[in-house]
C-alpha cells in the first residue's frame, strides 16, 4: 500500500519474486512455485489497491461500508472482464514477451525468476543499496521501480513528474486539474488499446 501510494504503481511481481526466492532453498520450482508466487502477488496487489482506494475515500468522506461493497462487486466483475480483455489481446497480437509488440517486462522477469535467480550478485548488490538508501531516507522504492521498468515508461514518467513540478512552481492552482487530466490520459489509453484489439479480432478474416 505504501509503494502504491508513493508511486501510483502496484509492484505485485516484486512480492512474487520474493516468494520464489524464499521457496528456492526448499527445492520448489516450476509451475508449483509460480502458482504460490502468483497467489501472494495478487493478494499483495489487491491489498495495496484496496487500501489506496480506502485512503482516497477517506479524503472525500466516503462511507467505508459502501466502498467495501463496491470493492467486492468490482472484484467479481473484474475477474470476468479481465479474462475477456486478455482473450482479445492475445487473439489480436499473439504471444507477448521479449521481441514482440508487447514486451511485458514484469511477466518476463517473473518467468525468469521461476527458472532461478540469474544474477545473484546483482540482486544482493541492489538489496544492499536499497538498505543504504532507506537509512539515508532516500525513496529507494521509487528509484527501484524506475530502474525496473523499461526506458520508455520510466522516461515518460520522469517527463510527467518534471511537468508537474514546473506547473506547481508557476501556477499551483492548476495542479488539481493536472491530476484529472493525468487520470484521463491513463484511462483513455487503456480503453483505446482494448477497443483496438476488439475491433482487430472482430474484423479478422
Amino acid at each position: 500500500a505504501s509503494i502504491t501510494g508513493q508511486t501510483g504503481i502496484n509492484p505485485m511481481e516484486v512480492f512474487g519474486i520474493m516468494v520464489l526466492l524464499a521457496l528456492k532453498p526448499f527445492g520448489a520450482s516450476g509451475i508449483s512455485a509460480f502458482l504460490v508466487a502468483g497467489v501472494v502477488a495478487v493478494a499483495s496487489g489487491l491489498a495495496g489497491d484496496v487500501l489506496n482506494d480506502f485512503k482516497a475515500g477517506h479524503l472525500h468522506g466516503t462511507d467505508p461500508k459502501a466502498q467495501l461493497v463496491s470493492e467486492a462487486v468490482g472484484g467479481v466483475i473484474g475477474s470476468f472482464v479481465s479474462v475477456m480483455v486478455l482473450f482479445f489481446l492475445f487473439r489480436a497480437y499473439g504471444v507477448m514477451g521479449p521481441g514482440t509488440e508487447f514486451i511485458a517486462p514484469q511477466a518476463s522477469m517473473v518467468a525468469a525468476m521461476v527458472e532461478g535467480l540469474p544474477h545473484t550478485g546483482a540482486f544482493f548488490g541492489g538489496l544492499a543499496v536499497g538498505i543504504l538508501l532507506y537509512v539515508l531516507k532516500v525513496p529507494a522504492m521509487t528509484l527501484g521501480i524506475g530502474v525496473y521498468l523499461p526506458m520508455a515508461i520510466s522516461f515518460t514518467a520522469a517527463l510527467g513528474g518534471l511537468l508537474h513540478w514546473v506547473v506547481k512552481k508557476i501556477k499551483p492552482e492548476l495542479v488539481p486539474d493536472g491530476t484529472v487530466v493525468a487520470s484521463g490520459l491513463l484511462g483513455g489509453e487503456g480503453v483505446t488499446g482494448v477497443l483496438i484489439a476488439i475491433i482487430k479480432v472482430l474484423t479478422m478474416g
